[in-house]
C-alpha cells in the first residue's frame, strides 16, 4: 500500500488554488453599493418540526447575512470562476496591499462566508499530492 505524502506548503497551495463559488440557494439583496443582505433557506431539525415542540419553539425558515463593504467586494469576486489566489491578487491590487496582508483579510473573511453558508469551495485535488 503506498501513500501521497503532502509536499510542503501543499495546505496553503490547496487552499489557494480553490475556487469559490457563491451559494445558488442564497438570494441576495443590495443595499446601497456598499452592503448586501443574504438570505438562506434553513431547514429544521426534524424533532422542532413535530408537535408539540413546533407549536411552542419558534423556527425561522431563513437567516440573513449582512455583508459589509469589504466583504461585499469579495462575496462579489467568489463566482467559481477565479481562485482564491485571484480573489487576493484582485483584492490586493484595489486595496493597494501586499499579496501577504490580502491573504490575510481574504482568507478569513472566506472561512467566515463558509460558515455562515454563503459561499462553497470547490478543491483541486492535485494541490495536495503534488
Amino acid at each position: 500500500m503506498t501513500e501521497s505524502i503532502a509536499q510542503p506548503g501543499a495546505p496553503w497551495r490547496c487552499m489557494l488554488e480553490a475556487r469559490p463559488e457563491r451559494n445558488a440557494a442564497a438570494r441576495a439583496a443590495a443595499d446601497g453599493e456598499a452592503e448586501v443582505t443574504i438570505a438562506i433557506q434553513t431547514r429544521p431539525p426534524r424533532y422542532l418540526s413535530v408537535p408539540p415542540l413546533s407549536w411552542i419553539v419558534p423556527v425561522r425558515k431563513e437567516r440573513k447575512v449582512t455583508l459589509d463593504k469589504l466583504g461585499t467586494e469579495i462575496w462579489r469576486l467568489c463566482d467559481g470562476s477565479m481562485t482564491i489566489e485571484g480573489v487576493v491578487d484582485s483584492f490586493s491590487r484595489s486595496h493597494g496591499l501586499t499579496f501577504h496582508e490580502a491573504r490575510v483579510a481574504v482568507t478569513g473573511y472566506v472561512k467566515g462566508l463558509i460558515r455562515h453558508g454563503v459561499v462553497a469551495i470547490e478543491l483541486n485535488e492535485d494541490a495536495w499530492t503534488g
